[in-house]
């Protein structure tokens, strides 16, 4: 139980910092210059949709819940299937099925709905070849 509302509260904390839709907040960020054309923040990767899939920096978000290798049981999820067991094609199934809200794999699938809603096409094929190297 501890372990569920630790990854909500992460859940949570992360939803605070993105600011997708919310015209009032972004009118009180500052943007400062970058030193280096080659430096992108983790939020600029993720809301960037030109190529720049980084598995890596995508899966970072899946951690918290399933595990930096992706052998930890995410809670509250049924069957307790460990995302490194899944082959890349079950991964994409599964991501998809999530972003489009029409698959559930427990009382928390509403997590996974709000973590791939904004995840392409090309981000869901970077993270299911990532997985299925675990």
């Amino acid at each position: 139980m501890l372990r569920f509302v630790f990854c909500l509260f992460l859940f949570s904390f992360s939803a605070c910092f993105d600011n997708k839709g919310d015209s009032s907040s972004q009118s009180s960020q500052t943007t400062l210059p970058l030193q280096s054309s080659n430096i992108l923040s983790d939020s600029a990767r993720w809301d960037s949709r030109e190529n720049l899939t980084d598995p890596e920096t995508l899966y970072a978000r899946c951690a918290s819940c399933h595990g930096k290798d992706g052998k930890s049981v995410a809670p509250g999820s049924v069957g307790n299937v460990l995302i490194a067991s899944l082959n890349k094609e079950q991964v994409i199934e599964s991501l998809k099925g999530f972003r489009s809200q029409t698959l559930s794999k427990g009382g928390n699938s509403v997590i996974m709905y709000m973590q791939t809603k904004n995840l392409s096409d090309a981000d869901i094929e970077a993270l299911g070849a990532y997985i299925d190297a675990f």
